[in-house]
């Protein structure tokens, strides 16, 4: 080890010891006798980047991550619903264009199941 690896290493280590002290910011868990975590302690961790500018106070994070966590249910939700749609409209023009057909059940009703359709010769 020469020189240079020796001040590097007393600088950097020193550095890394504070480094140590800064970044101490994880969630404080919350462990039942097992050892099984059931919770983090509030006003705990890191401010999640949606919480902006409010104020920092446990009930209004946990007011801004409920709605937050709410509107993104929301959103996958219509996205589901739009996606359903679409592709039942995208098999009623493949069965209109020949290219499926509907398979029926006893009565002559649709199952709502599509299948191919081969090539006729």
């Amino acid at each position: 080890m020469g020189w240079k690896d020796k001040v590097a290493k007393s600088v950097w280590g020193k550095a890394t010891e504070a480094y140590k002290g800064w970044k101490q910011s994880k969630s404080t868990w919350v462990k039942d006798k097992t050892g099984t975590i059931t919770g983090v302690k509030p006003h705990t961790g890191k401010v999640p980047w949606y919480v902006g500018a409010s104020p920092n106070t446990p009930e209004s994070r946990a007011r801004i991550v409920k709605t937050h966590y709410s509107l993104k249910r929301s959103d996958k939700i219509d996205k589901a619903v739009k996606d359903i749609e679409k592709g039942k409209k995208t098999l009623k023009h493949m069965e209109a264009t020949g290219q499926a057909k509907e398979l029926k059940n006893y009565k002559g009703e649709g199952t709502g199941v599509y299948h191919k359709k081969g090539f006729d010769k």
